[in-house]
C-alpha cells in the first residue's frame, strides 16, 4: 500500500476540499481524485460523498479516516525512530543555494559540517532564489540559504548572516581607485545585471529605485547567469556591476577588476536559511539547522514564520 494515498486521504477528509489538497501537496485536482478512487478501488466501498460544495465521509469513508491516521502516525514514529537509531550510518541532507551562498559560503559551512557528522551523505543544488525557493516548498531539498525572501506559506526560515552590496568595475575604470562610490556617479555607465529570479539582482533593484534610479533608464549591456559570469564580463571591460562583498573578496585576487563600497544608504541585506514547513524533520536535518543558527552574527538575526 502507498503511504501517499493515505496522505492524500487524510487531507481531503480534513478540508474537504479537492482543490485545497491538490494545492498544498502540489498536485493537480485529478490526481487527487485518483488517488482517492484508487483507495475506493481497493477497498470495495464509497468513502466520500459530496454535500454541497464539500466532501463528507461515508462511514466507511470515517472509519478509514481514523485509520489511515494512525497508520501514518506510527510510519513517522517508526521513521523518527529508525534515523535516531541510524543516523551514523545512513544520514542524508539535501542542501540547496542560491548563486552567492552556494558558490562562496556554503562550501566551508559543509566542510566544517561533515566534519562533526562525517558520515551524512550530502547533495548540493544550487540555482536562482526563487527556483530554490520552489524546491524547498515542494520539499526537494531539506535546508537551503537564499539571498532574499519570498513570501511562501509552504516554507518558513529565518534571517542569517549578513551581507552588502558593493560596485565591481575593470581595473582601468575611471573610479577604480575609489574607495567608495554614489551610486549617481555610475547611472551612466554600461551595466551588467544578473539574470531574472536572482535574489541579488532583486536586492539591486530594490537599492536602485531606493535612490530613484530606474533600471530602465541605465544602460544595461548584457544579462548574465552567474556571479562568476558577471565578474568575467567587467573583467573583459563590458561595464560595471553591483554584487555580494562575498563575491569579490577572492575575486580581486585573480581578477582585474576593482570594487567599491556605495556610499548611498540601503546597501546592506541579509542572507536566509530557509526550509520546509513541517511538522518533524530527520535528525540530519536538525542538526544542520542547529549548527547554522550557531553561526549567526549576534543581533543580526529574525524568525520568518509566514
Amino acid at each position: 500500500m502507498n503511504l501517499n494515498l493515505f496522505k492524500t486521504y487524510v487531507k481531503v477528509v480534513e478540508t474537504q476540499n479537492l482543490s485545497k489538497t491538490a494545492e498544498e501537496f502540489g498536485l493537480s485536482q485529478p490526481a487527487v481524485t485518483k488517488q482517492i478512487q484508487s483507495l475506493e478501488d481497493i477497498y470495495g466501498v464509497l468513502l466520500l460523498e459530496r454535500s454541497g460544495r464539500r466532501l463528507k465521509t461515508t462511514e466507511a469513508g470515517e472509519t478509514l479516516y481514523y485509520c489511515a491516521r494512525d497508520i501514518i502516525k506510527a510510519m513517522e514514529k517508526a521513521e523518527k525512530a529508525m534515523e535516531e537509531v541510524s543516523e551514523s550510518r545512513r544520514g542524508s541532507l539535501g542542501l540547496g543555494a542560491s548563486n552567492i551562498p552556494g558558490e562562496y559560503i556554503l562550501p566551508q559551512l559543509i566542510k566544517r559540517f561533515k566534519e562533526k557528522h562525517s558520515n551524512v551523505s550530502i547533495s548540493i543544488d544550487i540555482a536562482d532564489t526563487e527556483k530554490i525557493f520552489s524546491r524547498v516548498a515542494e520539499r526537494e531539498l531539506d535546508v537551503a540559504i537564499v539571498g532574499g525572501w519570498i513570501n511562501n506559506r509552504k516554507v518558513e526560515g529565518f534571517e542569517w548572516l549578513e551581507d552588502e552590496l558593493v560596485v565591481v568595475m575593470p581595473e582601468h575604470h575611471k573610479l577604480a581607485r575609489s574607495g567608495e562610490i554614489n551610486l549617481e556617479s555610475i547611472a551612466g555607465d554600461k551595466w551588467i545585471f544578473r539574470e531574472k529570479g536572482s535574489g541579488t539582482r532583486k536586492a539591486v533593484e530594490d537599492l536602485l529605485t531606493a535612490h530613484g534610479i530606474k533600471k530602465e533608464d541605465l544602460h544595461v549591456y548584457i544579462e548574465a547567469g552567474s556571479t562568476e559570469a558577471v565578474l568575467a564580463s567587467v573583467e573583459a571591460g563590458m561595464g560595471i556591476s553591483i554584487v555580494s562583498r562575498w563575491a569579490v573578496k577572492k575575486a580581486e585576487n585573480y581578477r582585474k577588476i576593482h570594487s567599491a563600497r556605495i556610499s548611498n544608504p540601503l546597501v546592506k541585506r541579509h542572507f536566509y536559511v530557509i526550509y520546509p514547513r513541517q511538522k518533524s524533520r530527520r535528525k540530519s536535518v536538525n542538526n544542520f539547522l542547529e549548527y547554522v543558527k550557531k553561526l549567526e552574527e549576534p543581533g543580526k538575526s529574525g524568525n520568518h514564520n509566514i
